[in-house]
């Protein structure tokens, strides 16, 4: 999840190279945080859990609390995560495409951005799942807590291969380890991305597309998934160079936002939803990206959302653990509270306001300090 402001430095000049001379794009951060959010709200479901087997049990979202307002979160909410994937793809060529990088600084930057909140969270999310074992007799929310489980999330490689066959542990994290495999492929790709433009950009998009559609099968890797996740990636990566050539010819945004409603359109109506939710992610992002241009100035309640979104993402089903922990120590393991209208706003003010503090005492200067010793070394 990096940031989107661009790194100082000499941009790189090519004939068939259209990049964005925008600085940073504050509404693509706000909407990553948002999209955060609405995870956030899609797994209220887990306060209805008695223990981490018991989802066949759950009750229908439309007697969740304000289920006229998000029912539709409630069901959906996930789609976010497709969502992220494309702007993270358009975010890394806004960062990268302009000037040079190493491996290391490239390793480096990502490991110091992604990796201390990661282990920090798996560590706490590991303590808590055996203490509810042990004193409770089951886990919470998810099953998979084992050893080999554990190793595959030390490595980030929660979701790679079907040697994990579930979530486990602070399940959100697959869909990051996930998109580690997108962004080594981005890196090994930036040169020719450099010399090849929105045409290479898209040839490697189709490319993805066509591995994933093919349903090709290399176990143990779960390549399915790996390249669905590369698909939305380098869609954002594509997008990003089309929105470069909107900045000479203004219509060309209005353009592309018409093929991808086109395309979504028709995929709906060819049945093929996974098609038509990439054009969707797609157009969020295009007018996402449009809005930086018409208006520069974001409330800083998004600014705030969008720095973070990654804190946001990695925090809230550990706090939930904490409290179905308590729910099962101290009220019988009631799960009463999760039908009151208060819960769900108490439950989104706190996972930001936790997020918040995460990321200014820990997130930021942790990797920070963690980046500089990296690459001094």
């Amino acid at each position: 999840m990096e940031g989107t402001r661009r790194p100082m430095g000499h941009d790189i000049h090519s004939p068939r190279l259209r990049l964005s001379p925008h600085g940073h794009y504050v509404w693509i951060d706000a909407v990553r945080g948002i999209a955060a959010l609405a995870v956030v709200v899609f797994h209220y479901h887990h306060f209805y859990l008695a223990d981490a087997l018991a989802r066949p049990g759950l009750p229908e979202t439309s007697s969740f609390p304000w289920a006229a307002l998000f029912d539709p979160l409630y069901r959906h909410g996930h789609y976010a995560v497709e969502l992220f994937w494309v702007i993270s793809g358009f975010v890394f060529a806004h960062v990268y495409l302009p000037r040079p990088t190493t491996a290391r600084n490239f390793a480096a930057a990502r490991l110091a951005r992604l990796y201390p909140l990661h282990l920090a969270t798996l560590l706490l999310v590991a303590g808590v799942q055996m203490f509810s074992l042990n004193r409770l007799g089951h886990w919470q929310i998810y099953a998979n807590n084992d050893l080999p489980h554990f190793l595959m999330n030390l490595g980030m490689a929660s979701h790679w291969t079907y040697l994990t066959p579930g979530l486990s542990f602070n399940g959100p994290i697959w869909s990051v380890s996930l998109e580690l495999l997108s962004y080594g492929l981005f890196f090994l790709s930036l040169g020719l991305l450099r010399r090849g433009g929105a045409g290479f950009a898209a040839a490697l998009t189709a490319a993805c597309f066509g591995i994933y559609a093919s349903g090709l099968s290399l176990p143990p890797l779960r390549l399915t998934d790996i390249f669905l996740c590369a698909t939305l990636f380098f869609t954002g990566t594509t997008l990003y160079f089309l929105h470069g050539l909107a900045e000479t010819r203004r219509a060309w945004d209005g353009v592309t936002l018409a093929g991808l409603a086109g395309l979504s359109m028709l995929a709906l109506m060819a049945g093929r939803d996974d098609v038509a939710l990439i054009g969707i992610c797609a157009a969020i992002v295009l007018v996402t990206a449009m809005l930086d241009r018409l208006f520069p100035r974001v409330p800083a309640v998004f600014r705030m959302l969008g720095d973070t979104s990654y804190s946001i993402y990695l925090v809230h089903v550990p706090m939930q653990m904490i409290v179905l922990t308590a729910a099962d120590l101290f009220f019988g393991g009631s799960r009463a509270f999760a039908t009151h209208p208060l819960t769900l706003p108490v439950y989104v003010l706190a996972a930001l306001g936790l997020a918040w503090v995460v990321h200014v005492r820990f997130e930021r200067p942790v990797g920070r300090a963690l980046r500089r010793w990296m690459e001094r070394r």
